[in-house]
């Protein structure tokens, strides 16, 4: 595939798809953090060593072209009813987009918002949450501490440390599980865990859950929306203080209608209000999921 046709894919990649910087090529080193190899588990740790080093091209551009040259993107549209669009085509040439390349972007961004959203992979807890988790339920449990008493809670608190092969350790004493928890979480402020890229890795798990139909539209919207703020000859033909002209607007919701993400036939209207009031409802929607094909990040 010739890689100019991959450039408005590699301007959308570098927003949504994180490049975390190293000085070197051991994947010991994850972002700007080093990994201990021991405190990873097996399938994160292959996952890390697994990634792309390609300089010429990303890891996510590799997956697109293979999917692509398997067919294995979408059965239900293609190139030749893309150009046949006379709506699509006419939006596209009037923003001086490169139809080709777009073509291109559209697939990308189609694959890669149904394997997110409709096909993604459910993701377990990262580190940083489930520290955050179990430390805010012991402390806010205490009812109260006295140094000659301990601790008191409002309910009946246990850990219990299950090790494979080995007698369970029970630990019921308030005092010290509040000990624990208290100092388990005065360390994660004191080391700003939340900044370090592995304590907020989410592990995939082997299920996949769907997010509803609303949610996966908006993103794929969404993509485009970031994509032609990165255009200066788009940006340039908006209305002063718009944040996207009627024309983008217009063409995203006929791809909406094209790819079939949506049968309603609001999709096809031009200059109509659909899409601003998807993005104003599901401004602030997270899915559960992580991307089934694509990389979470860049190495």
């Amino acid at each position: 595939m010739n890689k100019e046709l991959l450039e408005y894919i590699s301007i959308l990649e570098e927003q949504y798809i994180p490049d975390f910087d190293y000085d070197t090529d051991s994947p010991y080193f994850y972002g700007y953090e080093k990994i201990n190899k021991s405190k990873v588990n097996a399938e994160d740790w292959e996952e890390i060593c697994n990634q792309s080093t390609h300089a010429d091209i990303s890891e996510t551009l590799q997956i697109f072209e293979s999917r692509y040259n398997k067919g294995l993107i979408t059965e239900s549209f293609n190139y030749a009813s893309f150009i046949k669009h006379d709506l699509i085509q006419k939006f596209i040439k009037e923003l001086d987009l490169d139809i080709n390349k777009f073509w291109m972007l559209l697939l990308f961004v189609y694959d890669y918002s149904y394997h997110y959203y409709m096909e993604g992979t459910d993701m377990g807890e990262s580190p940083n949450e489930q520290l955050l988790k179990f430390t805010k339920t012991i402390i806010l449990n205490a009812e109260n501490f006295d140094e000659k008493k301990g601790t008191t809670f409002t309910k009946p608190l246990t850990l219990k440390i299950c090790v494979e092969g080995e007698r369970d350790i029970i630990i019921d004493n308030p005092t010290a599980i509040h000990y624990i928890a208290d100092s388990t979480f005065k360390m994660m402020k004191q080391d700003n865990v939340g900044n370090i890229g592995v304590m907020n890795h989410k592990r995939r798990l082997e299920t996949s859950t769907s997010t509803k139909d609303s949610p996966f539209i908006v993103f794929f919207a969404q993509m485009f929306l970031d994509f032609f703020n990165t255009q200066l000859q788009v940006v340039n033909k908006r209305r002063r203080g718009a944040k996207h002209s009627q024309k983008e607007i217009d063409l995203v919701c006929q791809l909406i209608a094209f790819t079939k993400l949506s049968k309603a036939k609001c999709w096809k209207k031009t200059e109509n209000e659909t899409l601003k009031a998807f993005l104003k409802q599901y401004k602030d929607f997270e899915p559960k999921t992580i991307n089934s094909i694509y990389p979470a990040f860049r190495l």
